[in-house]
């Protein structure tokens, strides 16, 4: 009888396991890719809608905004501006031209831009330094593009270093000639 006893334990044991675990990794497997259906059909929809008129933007004085921003905040703001235009349902907008005179600092994390567009409106822009968030219109409606993941560069070329060898160099990273004079000097005394 205890044999018995046993062996269902066991057996319960692992159909335990299995719907504590197995169960709910089948389970969101599943709903992942419900989800991933129901993004590609809504941007299927969203691919269908005319967006030619959106696509050729003219973008007058953006080079200024180097002073502000990285290239790549700049480039990502050339991306989000036919996004809102399009969502604001403003698509009769042809150009943009940044106010570099007009930029303000509200607090010491947040940059406020202006743009004049085409049709003699200002849209104030405002971007969060340390979200790296941007901000448009009086309503301060945020887009975001797509996660772009950025290759780690390395350099081959330089020598393999122990952290022995680092503890021995001076802040620049040259051999520092003063500490290993004086442990010379010390081993010969």
């Amino acid at each position: 009888m205890s044999r018995l006893r046993v062996i269902l334990a066991i057996l319960l044991l692992i159909i335990l396991v299995v719907i504590g675990i197995v169960l709910p990794s089948l389970w969101k497997s599943t709903k992942n890719t419900s989800e991933k259906q129901t993004d590609l059909a809504s941007s299927n929809r969203e691919d269908s809608t005319p967006n030619e008129e959106m696509s050729d933007l003219e973008y007058t004085g953006f080079e200024k905004l180097s002073s502000f921003f990285p290239d790549s905040v700049t480039a990502d703001l050339k991306a989000l501006f036919p996004v809102y235009l399009r969502n604001s349902g403003r698509t009769e907008i042809k150009s943009v031209t940044f106010l570099p005179d007009e930029t303000t600092y509200p607090d010491n994390n947040t940059t406020e831009l202006f743009f004049q567009l085409s049709d003699s409106t200002r849209l104030p822009v405002q971007y969060i330094g340390d979200l790296g968030v941007l901000l448009f219109g009086d309503e301060e409606a945020e887009f975001s593009t797509e996660q772009q993941s950025y290759e780690k560069q390395t350099d081959d070329s330089l020598p393999t270093v122990t952290t022995d060898q680092v503890e021995t160099r001076q802040e620049g990273g040259y051999d520092d000639i003063t500490s290993t004079q004086t442990a010379g000097s010390e081993v010969s005394q």
